[in-house]
């Protein structure tokens, strides 16, 4: 549920454009535009045309259908054929009980097009889904399944625009494990990869349902604190800090090693751009590096 607001906040779909800037009237003339020609088709053209005209019409309101299923996928299919059943059912009936050979005919027709509906509405579902999977892998780093670099600085320009605009207090923290050369060297590169994975997994389960986290780079990691204050941050951040003493990395051998890491707080100010955020956090993180470790640090 966390990823998912992070990921509709931060990385809009590809289809939102195109909904966004078309306006309401301009949504509206495509519809008349749409409407009138059948309109004008039904009403008004000789009546010895009507299997034709009848075909062509429900072949064209196939369009409204096509269009809900690529919003909406299998459930813009239901709505569709919930429109379309009248139809089918009024042609139906004639067909059974007058037994006209053009209730026959359009029953037929009205069928296949809601099959065909259902279908173009499984696949646009499908490849929906795909859709946000790729998505997801491009956001992902594969070792600790937090967001990877490319979008924590996406994440990061948006809360920065959102609170420079509505002047909102932001958080920035950058995180770095202790001593964790240590682990590759005395226990191999896959335990290194473990401890990662272990602090990726603290960090998720600790940190509340609006903030970022992402996989900085290395053993390093940042959590974006959007609407946070200097004190709620460091609240949150000697949260995660404990969590993670408390959480130790077993080894091949039984042995457990302590999970420590480092904290540089920083909170934006009105002139602060995202790069000068990260910047001023590093300088923090080093500061707290060199003051013993195991510190939350802030500006």
């Amino acid at each position: 549920m966390k990823t998912k607001i992070v990921f509709n906040k931060c990385l809009p779909s590809t289809r939102e454009p195109f909904v966004r800037y078309v306006p309401v009237w301009g949504w509206l003339l495509l519809l008349a535009l749409y409407l009138l020609p059948l309109t004008f088709i039904v009403v008004y053209l000789n009546s010895g045309y009507y299997l034709i005209q009848r075909i062509w019409l429900y072949t064209a309101l196939l369009l409204p259908g096509l269009m809900l299923c690529y919003y909406l996928g299998f459930r813009g299919a239901i709505v569709a054929n919930i429109f379309k059943f009248p139809l089918f059912y009024l042609h139906g009936s004639r067909a059974f009980v007058e037994r006209s050979e053009a209730s026959m005919v359009l029953t037929s027709h009205l069928a296949l097009l809601m099959i065909t509906v259902f279908f173009i509405g499984l696949m646009a579902e499908t490849m929906k889904r795909q859709e946000e999977k790729l998505k997801m892998l491009s956001i992902t780093d594969e070792l600790s399944g937090l967001f990877n670099h490319r979008f924590f600085y996406q994440c990061l320009e948006k809360e920065v625009d959102r609170a420079r605009r509505y002047k909102l207090p932001l958080s920035l923290v950058i995180i770095d494990l202790d001593d964790f050369k240590k682990y590759n060297d005395s226990w191999g590169h896959p335990q290194g990869d473990r401890a990662i994975s272990l602090a990726a997994s603290v960090l998720k389960e600790t940190v509340r349902t609006t903030d970022i986290v992402a996989r900085y780079g290395g053993e390093e990691f940042a959590i974006i604190l959007p609407q946070t204050n200097l004190m709620d941050a460091k609240q949150i951040c000697e949260r995660v800090r404990e969590a993670l003493a408390k959480t130790p990395v077993p080894t091949v051998s039984g042995v457990t090693e302590p999970l420590t890491a480092s904290f540089g707080v920083v909170v934006r100010e009105p002139s602060m751009t995202a790069s000068e955020l990260v910047t001023e956090a590093d300088k923090i993180l080093y500061y707290a590096k060199s003051s013993g470790k195991n510190l939350v640090t802030c500006k």
